[in-house]
């Protein structure tokens, strides 16, 4: 990269951050800004301002911009960054609203809330994925959600569970999505117990815990740490392509 990354984080709730995605952008000096739609935060300057764009998670559904107009300006504003091809990375939340600005369907899943620290499988495109070429063919990460979408049009699918088979795709060569939470840790996981707690109880899962899941992030995060940060370092050499005068 010629200069530092200035990168735009979407947050749907904040106890979000990137976590373990942030230690390679604070390593290479790159400005990180946060935007909160929820709270009614807007953009000040043009999206083209922004090298890349990283979608956290949330409570929220993305179908329900019926009710959340806020989701309706966002899908806005990330139809513009790709059509600037800004490179877009995506995560549970955030992949769901991907798919559906890219057309395809975001819909409650019928196999119920994938929680915890979950297996996520590589398909074969994903050994030569600009980005996720590094990451092992099975990794365990950490998940909470009950909704999901289909694979847009044209887009590739990169990854897999056992509950939900649409894990990750790639648009083109500067969007991706990833229903898993490369940035979660224990720090990330304990900034956000609250919501996490909420969302087994709404799920009615009984048999995991927010203690449990803490007490086993201690053991899987540290893997997850190097996916992290290669998948980062990969992520922040792609660049949009330089407008002609």
């Amino acid at each position: 990269m010629n200069s530092a990354a200035n990168i735009l984080v979407i947050r749907h709730e904040t106890c979000t951050s990137l976590g373990l995605l942030g230690h390679i952008a604070q390593m290479q000096s790159c400005q990180v800004k946060y935007l909160d739609p929820f709270l009614g935060m807007s953009l000040t300057s043009p999206i083209s301002t922004y090298s890349h764009i990283v979608i956290l998670g949330g409570g929220v559904s993305a179908y329900e911009d019926d009710r959340y107009s806020f989701l309706r300006d966002e899908f806005r504003l990330l139809e513009e960054a790709i059509a600037h091809h800004i490179p877009i990375v995506g995560i549970c939340l955030g992949s769901q609203i991907l798919a559906k600005v890219l057309g395809a369907n975001v819909y409650r899943g019928e196999a119920g809330r994938e929680a915890g620290w979950c297996q996520v499988n590589l398909t074969a495109a994903a050994s030569t994925d600009p980005v996720l070429h590094h990451f092992p063919a099975q990794f365990r990460v950490f998940q909470s959600h009950q909704d999901t979408f289909d694979i847009p049009a044209t887009a590739v699918r990169l990854a897999a569970s056992d509950q939900y088979p649409n894990q990750a795709f790639r648009y083109g060569d500067r969007v991706w999505a990833l229903q898993f939470h490369l940035e979660f840790d224990q720090h990330v996981l304990m900034d956000c117990s609250a919501l996490i707690e909420q969302e087994l109880r709404e799920s009615n899962i009984q048999d995991t815990t927010v203690e449990q899941l803490l007490a086993e992030a201690t053991h899987h995060s540290p893997a997850v740490a190097p996916i992290a940060n290669q998948f980062m370092q990969e992520f922040l050499q792609l660049q949009a392509p330089v407008a002609l005068s």
